[in-house]
């Protein structure tokens, strides 16, 4: 093969909504990748697309202030998110790998915070408060199929789409072994 595309799901779709407004479509992850492949200085004939993202959370949790329960499955966001991964997993040439997305509790919104951090309002309600969710397993997924491409000699060519510099060691392992690796950080 020659090159193996590792794509972070979540800086694509947060620099993609910066530039654009709008939320991706599987379709357009695919544009992105061939595109970036169509630029590389190296003939690419054949190639693999591996997306990694966290499915959305679908926990049913209690709110801050009330206490009422809140499904995030009932979000309009579930859904979309849930039918990106499955629109991708249906493309040819790609492979969506999975981490989890865990709710860790609630945080005040930043426009009822001030400089000095006190908060600016009086009451509280369930309003003021967002998700704070945390993404696991995909960074270290990530390095370890960097690990495993170089290592099993699987592509020429490792093509990485982050803008995550936590991939250093991954990409140095690679390089030793021989392999190219490219960062594309849509900037």
């Amino acid at each position: 093969m020659d090159a193996v595309v590792l794509l972070d799901g979540g800086f694509l779709k947060r620099k993609y909504r910066s530039y654009t407004k709008k939320d991706i479509t599987a379709t357009e992850v695919e544009t992105i990748a061939k595109n970036v492949i169509a630029s590389m200085s190296f003939s690419c004939k054949s190639y693999r697309v591996s997306y990694y993202d966290c499915p959305p959370n679908g926990d049913t949790v209690n709110l801050r202030i009330s206490s009422a329960k809140q499904d995030f499955s009932k979000n309009p966001q579930y859904k979309r998110l849930s039918d990106l991964l499955q629109d991708l997993k249906h493309l040819d040439n790609f492979a969506v790998r999975e981490g989890t997305l865990s709710f860790e509790g609630w945080r005040l919104k930043d426009n009822l915070i001030d400089k000095n951090g006190l908060v600016q309002t009086q009451y509280l309600g369930d309003d003021d408060f967002l998700p704070v969710l945390k993404q696991k397993g995909v960074d270290m997924k990530i390095g370890l199929d960097m690990a495993w491409v170089s290592y099993e000699r699987i592509a020429e060519h490792i093509i990485l789409i982050t803008g995550d510099s936590d991939f250093s060691p991954a990409v140095k392992t690679a390089r030793r072994k021989g392999v190219f690796v490219p960062l594309f950080t849509l900037g």
